[in-house]
């Protein structure tokens, strides 16, 4: 396999996973998920005892770098009650688009939310999602520059695609160029 389509399905596999860790409610997923266990493409292997459904462990070593976002994510969710709070977040959470106003169109391929953490002792998380083909400029419409730090950008290679926490790359613009097919997750400083 071309190793452009190995990126980019790690990359979109990222990108799904940053989704749903930063999504209100219960996250669920697959075990193997976490190191691209695959079906082939089998939706419905409930009566099968074979390989279609048998974990490939070797996949653990070879696939590495998505185990450790993943487990990076679930610790970044687990760091941050406002994301795994018992309600909808109503009030606390306030969207964007790429300059402001959101596009809730049905053409729309960009969304960016801040989710404001000090109901639940915590603090604001601003996400840009940008599921088109070509970068995106994003102008953050909250806070100043320097409040905010980058966690996550699902473009990047690991280890740079998730800091660890306290590792965050501060911001020098509240511009951020979001590459194509890719989250960025920004913190505001406490």
């Amino acid at each position: 396999m071309p190793p452009e389509v190995v990126q980019l399905r790690k990359q979109q596999i990222k990108n799904f996973f940053t989704i749903l860790m930063v999504s209100n409610g219960t996250p669920m997923f697959c075990a193997g998920d976490e190191f691209m266990n695959t079906q082939r493409g089998n939706n419905n292997p409930w009566n099968q005892d074979n390989e279609t459904t048998w974990l490939d462990w070797d996949l653990l070593e070879k696939n590495k770098d998505i185990f450790r976002f993943f487990k990076g994510m679930i610790a970044f969710r687990k760091a941050h009650p406002s994301l795994a709070r018992s309600r909808f977040w109503r009030d606390d959470i306030s969207w964007y688009g790429v300059n402001g106003q959101v596009d809730l169109g049905y053409l729309s391929q960009s969304l960016a939310f801040c989710l404001h953490g000090a109901s639940q002792q915590d603090r604001d998380i601003y996400v840009m999602i940008n599921a088109y083909w070509e970068d995106l400029n994003f102008q953050i419409q909250e806070g100043t520059a320097s409040q905010w730090t980058r966690v996550v950008d699902t473009s990047m290679a690991s280890p740079f695609d998730l800091l660890e926490i306290g590792k965050e790359k501060a911001l020098g613009s509240l511009n951020y160029a979001v590459k194509a097919r890719s989250i960025v997750v920004l913190l505001r400083s406490a």
